[in-house]
């Protein structure tokens, strides 16, 4: 198993996007990858492990999500579904 070279904490997507773009690293995420967004020369590679990340929200539940929260949760739900990583 090869050693890792440098590990890199970002927070933006932006900056993680010209990284992925411009050297030899990678990213370990849901996959999800947003089409006209991001570099072409960025691709999802499926991790063989037999499981599935599953991504969510967390709130309080005496608290009621405001309807623009809503709408944002359904878009959300429609792009990740649309830009799952496709198997190789």
């Amino acid at each position: 198993m090869d050693k890792i070279g440098k590990l890199v904490y970002l927070k933006d997507r932006g900056t993680m996007n010209d990284l992925l773009s411009n050297t030899d690293g990678y990213n370990l995420g849901t996959g999800c990858i947003v089409r006209n967004y991001m570099n072409p020369n960025i691709i999802s590679i499926p991790l063989d492990v037999g499981y599935q990340i599953q991504v969510g929200y967390v709130k309080r539940n005496d608290i009621f999500l405001p309807e623009e929260i809503l709408v944002y949760i359904d878009l959300l739900s429609e792009a990740l579904e649309k830009s799952k990583p496709k198997s190789l």
